[in-house]
């Protein structure tokens, strides 16, 4: 398979969006100081990586997945890393749409802040929305 049917990139928003919003729920509730500056330090470089796209996939996708051991339920992370595996075939990825990387960027701001202030419930609406919006840029 190369390419990802809409209703298949659909599917996998929809379980990431459920898996990575829970894991930020958990992240939000549970994470230590030194992990939520581990978290704010990817932040700072994704902030940086603006205007080079591929850093900043590379960095989103850092944040991801360390947000996901940082929550630590390796049945989660191994579904998310079937999900981006399919999610990876979708050759139009969502952040190559005009305005994409600075929504995006605006979305990692409100979820680093309710992540600070150890808000599990806004968390996973952050992180559901980022989810939601992410799809809708890919669509």
């Amino acid at each position: 398979v190369t390419e990802v049917s809409e209703r298949d990139l659909a599917d996998v928003y929809h379980l990431l969006s459920l898996l990575e919003s829970d894991a930020a729920g958990v992240v939000a509730a549970q994470a230590t100081e030194a992990q939520l500056q581990e978290l704010q330090t990817l932040h700072r470089e994704l902030e940086k990586a603006v205007a080079n796209r591929e850093r900043f996939f590379q960095i989103n996708e850092t944040f991801h997945m360390r947000l996901l051991e940082i929550a630590n339920n390796r049945w989660r992370d191994q579904m998310v890393a079937d999900l981006r595996k399919v999610m990876k075939l979708n050759r139009h990825n969502s952040l190559l749409k005009s305005g994409r990387i600075e929504e995006s960027l605006a979305e990692h701001r409100a979820i680093m802040a309710a992540l600070a202030a150890r808000d599990a419930d806004a968390t996973v609406q952050r992180m559901r929305e980022h989810f939601r919006n992410g799809l809708e840029a890919a669509a």
